[in-house]
């Protein structure tokens, strides 16, 4: 399919919410099955464009398409309710279909559900990247039925719905009789029913087991980031597709360095000496080590930048900066022969101290 979402609803990048929700109406009315009986290339370019509405419509995962684009050519697998593109439809035009007839699709969805998983990665992995290795239990395929639930793989069409997936009911109401259409209550919507149902998932075709994987962390990912691995999720029942799993990256705190947007911001605590003599000092980043020059005579609140060696901007080129913040550490544990030394430094820059103060009352005394 065009990868370019935008392009398939046809508007602008910066097209608004409004203008997004009303080339999704027109070409959904265009395109739709009922407008277009036995037309597969008209259902295949509605399922396309109500992919692309699910995505741009939420402004969570439009960000994310902007930055990341398709992953695995797929914008989004699971639509509103797990009911695919007729869900979109029904939010602007009803359960019924605005052509006449029956809705296009029948029955309900047995694909499997969307999960979230929490990636803890460190700032290392952040700014130099790196792979994350997980494990879950999932739904998945039952291997004895080959997830058909069934122990033959036979199945007969549901007496209750004729094989439709879905019953119609009539009632009364003050207008006349009206029909509606709900699920099959004894198929529940999957139109057959299971001759010998398999008896290690007794036959709904799944069953819960523990899957690795590992996911490429892309370079300058942030806490909420998240990455999404399309059809690699729980099973659906009796076959169905999987579901996605949504890796939301969750950045942990680091012993020197703080986050910024892209700049990585340290405290340095350097010596009374270094500060008031000046010093040239090793220095280590998080992938370099740089040589800090303090200049004499440097004061707390000081600040140094290292350019360019700050987090990866996001699916762009270049790096933010590294900025050390210089905080001069007064000594508290003199020894007899420092204190001499600074007690010379006051005399000499005539600098009255506590020492000399003591000294002066003992000589008038």
């Amino acid at each position: 399919m065009n990868e370019d979402l935008y392009a398939l609803l046809g508007v602008d990048k910066d097209a608004s919410g409004d203008e997004i929700k009303k080339a999704y109406r027109e070409l959904a009315r265009k395109y739709h099955p009922d407008a277009n009986p036995d037309d597969d290339e008209a259902e295949k370019k509605f399922k396309e464009i109500a992919m692309a509405y699910e995505v741009l419509s939420d402004e969570s995962r439009r960000r994310q398409y902007d930055q990341f684009g398709l992953t695995n050519g797929r914008g989004n697998a699971g639509f509103p309710g797990n009911g695919g593109v007729q869900d979109i439809f029904e939010a602007f035009f009803g359960s019924g279909s605005p052509f006449g007839g029956s809705n296009f699709t029948s029955g309900v969805s047995n694909a499997g559900a969307d999960i979230e998983v929490a990636i803890e990665i460190s700032l290392e992995e952040v700014v130099l990247g790196g792979e994350s290795t997980f494990s879950i239990r999932i739904p998945l395929a039952c291997g004895i039925c080959e997830g058909t639930g069934s122990e033959s793989g036979d199945s007969e069409a549901c007496q209750t719905c004729e094989g439709q997936g879905q019953v119609q009911r009539v009632r009364q109401s003050v207008l006349g009789q009206i029909m509606s259409t709900a699920v099959c209550p004894t198929c529940k919507g999957h139109r057959t029913m299971i001759v010998d149902p398999c008896s290690v998932c007794d036959g709904n075709g799944v069953t819960e087991s523990e899957e690795k994987f590992t996911i490429e962390i892309v370079k300058g990912v942030d806490t909420g980031v998240t990455q999404r691995l399309s059809g690699l999720g729980p099973a659906g029942t009796r076959g169905g597709a999987r579901g996605d799993i949504h890796a939301r990256y969750v950045v942990q705190d680091h012993e020197r360095f703080q986050r910024s947007g892209e700049n990585l911001l340290e405290q340095l605590w350097i010596p009374v000496t270094q500060a008031a003599l000046g010093a040239a000092i090793e220095y280590e980043t998080i992938d370099t080590t740089e040589t800090l020059t303090i200049p004499a005579g440097t004061k707390t609140g000081d600040r140094f930048r290292f350019r360019g060696l700050g987090v990866p901007k996001l699916q762009r080129r270049g790096r933010g900066d590294l900025i050390v913040e210089v905080v001069v550490d007064t000594p508290t544990d003199l020894s007899k022969l420092s204190a001499e030394l600074l007690e010379q430094l006051a005399i000499d820059r005539d600098e009255t101290t506590l020492i000399s103060t003591k000294r002066k009352r003992k000589r008038r005394i």
